[in-house]
């Protein structure tokens, strides 16, 4: 008997009349998603229109502006998305841009290092300690030297740390990825700060790659009001990449991404594929046409105002929710935009309920547009319940900056 076969042989069958596995999944899955708060995923999407595409295989293949001949695709949706992504990100008209949708946050900042890569041969990559763990990852795939900054105690990247790690890479072209919405503390690297340290080092325009990680707030601070010209992720700046998740804050539900790059670093990596009468231009040869759509139907449903309706909406909540832990003589960090609440961990029950994510002593919530006030209100009973039992302990408040 074969490996599959002897697998499936120790497979129990279930008695008829009992939950298959799929009304078990469901049944999990819609527990966990009205208990959520701890990871930034917009989960207030309705799939309804998206069903009706499951009986296809939908692929978008080659570079997304050329297509390929394999009828069943979104090249067109996805370039809309690309466009909509333009708008919001600020792409000055006069300037040649490139895009594509990708298949999570972590793809799209893979492809912008390569990118940098491939623009600069000699190049170091410089990042914070509160950076995604996918930058470090990406510079260990592709052998580039990685160089950790300093964060501040909110967790935004440190200048003066900046400052001197640049000093030290004299001469070397510099990759820097910044963070629009760290993943821990929902911090905003300060993207004019970090261009000015450049400069002030005299690393030239074409001896720097600046890529940002947008993924949560990169779709977020553009639809906010009164932000700082420094953290808002523009073309303006002179940034040469963005990317952003689709399932964060868009709100779609499969992992997805979107990534904006100034056109000659991708005219400088392309090369033409026969079978496919198209250009390869991405990391991905196959692009999941499902996760166009389900962006593209966000875009379409929302609208500008819509997305600055629920970013705002969300802020509200999320400083609401820090308030009333304050009240109870709870320690929190809210950094100024963010949807990131970070406060002491409670016990592990409540951690596994609302599925917080949690670093040593810390845990943070992320108010999405699916936390309600009905979630806030059952997650504060649980907590203060929990926390007045621990709020003795030594430490606590000492590891947060209000």
């Amino acid at each position: 008997m074969n490996s599959f076969h002897t697998h499936q042989a120790g497979i129990a069958r279930r008695p008829r009349g009992e939950p298959s596995n799929h009304e078990e999944l469901l049944s999990r899955f819609e527990i966990a998603r009205r208990n959520h708060m701890g990871y930034p995923y917009n989960l207030a999407f309705s799939p309804k229109n998206l069903s009706k595409f499951n009986g296809y295989l939908i692929n978008n293949l080659g570079d997304p502006y050329v297509g390929s001949h394999y009828a069943t695709e979104v090249c067109d949706l996805e370039m809309d998305i690309i466009n909509w992504a333009q708008k919001v990100w600020q792409c000055p008209p006069d300037e040649d841009f490139w895009g594509s949708v990708v298949a999570s946050g972590t793809e799209g900042n893979l492809w912008a290092i390569y990118l940098g890569r491939e623009a600069l041969h000699d190049a170091a990559l410089i990042c914070s300690r509160d950076a995604h763990y996918s930058i470090p990852k990406a510079a260990r795939i592709m052998g580039i030297e990685c160089v950790t900054c300093d964060s501040n105690e909110t967790g935004e990247i440190c200048l003066m740390d900046l400052q001197k790690k640049v000093a030290s890479l004299a001469g070397r072209g510099l990759i820097i990825a910044l963070t629009c919405g760290t993943t821990m503390r929902g911090a905003h690297d300060d993207i004019l700060g970090c261009l000015e340290v450049l400069e002030q080092a005299g690393v030239s325009r074409n001896r720097r790659y600046l890529h940002v990680d947008g993924a949560l707030n990169g779709m977020v601070i553009p639809f906010l009001e009164n932000v700082e010209s420094g953290i808002i992720p523009s073309f303006k700046h002179e940034i040469d990449s963005i990317s952003a998740s689709g399932h964060k804050m868009i709100g779609t539900p499969m992992p997805c991404g979107i990534l904006v790059a100034r056109r000659n670093h991708v005219n400088r990596i392309a090369s033409s594929i026969s079978y496919l009468r198209s250009n390869d231009t991405t990391l991905m040869g196959s692009r999941n046409g499902h996760a166009s759509i389900a962006i593209w139907e966000r875009i379409v449903e929302l609208g500008e105002d819509g997305f600055q309706r629920e970013t705002q909406a969300c802020l509200a909540r999320a400083t609401r929710l820090a308030q009333r832990l304050r009240q109870m003589g709870v320690p929190v960090l809210q950094n100024k935009h963010s949807l990131t609440l970070v406060f002491p961990k409670p016990n592990d029950d409540i951690v596994k309920m609302y599925q917080l994510a949690c670093d040593g002593e810390l845990a943070h919530a992320i108010v999405m547009p699916n936390v309600n006030d009905e979630l806030i209100n059952r997650f504060i009973h649980d907590y203060e319940f929990d926390f007045s039992a621990r709020r003795s302990r030594p430490g606590i408040a000492a590891e947060l900056v209000e």
